[in-house]
């Protein structure tokens, strides 16, 4: 542990006076509690006390009946991405770093994560789409929409996009657009400077590309908006940028188990026998880079989805590089993956 964490420590027993003096000195408005072997038992921060003394509670109270005795904590290999998702998905603002033995190792505060340069380059959310394979769960609700964490998915992804300096965002909508309009204006995302393309009819997964402003020259980013990952978009802007590429192409690797003996054949011999392997391959990650010229492949107005653009894009000559995802994700297209989701995030 380094010495500025230690002085944020606090034992159960000591009082909330004290606890407050700790707080106040080190200004991060927390401290940790451990035990004699300096193991995390809780945190507690000026707001928790506060909430506390307005319940009742006494000066000379031990901290440990106001700390939070279930912290949220990461683990040492934890990414800045990582860490930067967690705190946006849990709404907090410091997140214990603690070691195989749930010692605090570290303090990670958001305001450190946060300082990113603005960049010239725009982020588009693709939001129109229907979100029909969910069934029942997009009946009065935008795919977009579905809560994740204690808010929306694409708040997450405005976030997340934020967080790295494109603070520039275009959001699609068409299916119950006012419902996503209206979460914004009254949720505005942190520097964030967001604009909706409104399609007037359902223009697939890339059509709306092309209500861009004709002015940009930077590289963009487009994000499917049921999409939840700790990409470090900087350094797939980087990578876009360095391969010289037209598009940039996420890919998630993705493994699946036959569930049946696989057998090989040499015409009517058996030659082997594999019992239920293990295949890996790429799947498109839904996150993408562009560059300018793309939008003029986009008929205004013209129904026309990812696959298909990307195709037109190589058959004019640009080139389509692909950017390995070794980062959390989680894609959301079916009532069981939105299920998944909620318990990989704890909620």
């Amino acid at each position: 542990m380094n010495n500025e964490t230690n002085k944020i420590f606090v034992s159960p027993d000591t009082n909330i006076v004290e606890t407050l003096k700790v707080i106040d000195e080190s200004a991060i408005e927390i401290a940790l509690v451990v035990d004699e072997d300096k193991k995390l038992l809780g945190t507690v921060t000026d707001g928790d006390i506060r909430r506390g003394l307005i319940k009742g509670a006494a000066l000379s109270s031990p901290i440990y009946d106001l700390m939070n005795k279930f912290p949220i904590t990461a683990r040492t290999n934890a990414t800045n991405d990582e860490l930067l998702f967690i705190m946006l998905n849990k709404s907090i603002k410091h997140l214990p770093i603690v070691d195989k033995d749930n010692r605090p190792i570290r303090l990670v505060q958001m305001k450190d994560l946060i300082k990113q340069a603005k960049k010239p380059n725009v982020a588009v959310i693709m939001a129109g789409g229907r979100g029909s394979r969910l069934g029942e769960l997009t009946k009065n609700l935008p795919k977009p929409m579905l809560p994740v964490g204690g808010k929306p998915i694409i708040a997450n992804i405005a976030e997340q996009l934020c967080k790295h300096g494109f603070v520039k965002i275009y959001i699609s909508v068409n299916y119950k657009a006012d419902i996503i309009v209206e979460y914004f204006k009254n949720n505005p995302v942190q520097n964030a400077d967001i604009s909706f393309l409104h399609e007037n009819k359902m223009l697939g997964t890339a059509g709306s590309i092309a209500m861009l402003p004709n002015s940009m020259t930077e590289p963009f980013i487009v994000v499917n908006g049921d999409i939840l990952s700790a990409i470090n978009y900087e350094n797939l802007l980087d990578f876009h940028i360095r391969n010289k590429s037209g598009i940039t192409v996420c890919a998630r690797e993705f493994s699946f188990q036959i569930p049946y003996g696989v057998l090989k054949i040499n015409g009517s011999k058996l030659t082997a026998i594999e019992e239920k392997p293990f295949h890996s391959i790429f799947i498109n990650a839904g996150v993408y880079v562009m560059n300018p010229e793309i939008i003029k492949l986009i008929k205004p107005e013209e129904p026309l989805d990812m696959p298909n653009l990307i195709k037109e894009a190589a058959d004019a000559k640009l080139d389509v590089s692909c950017f390995p995802l070794s980062d959390f994700w989680l894609d959301i297209g079916t009532p069981a993956d939105y299920s998944k989701t909620k318990q990989n995030t704890n909620e």
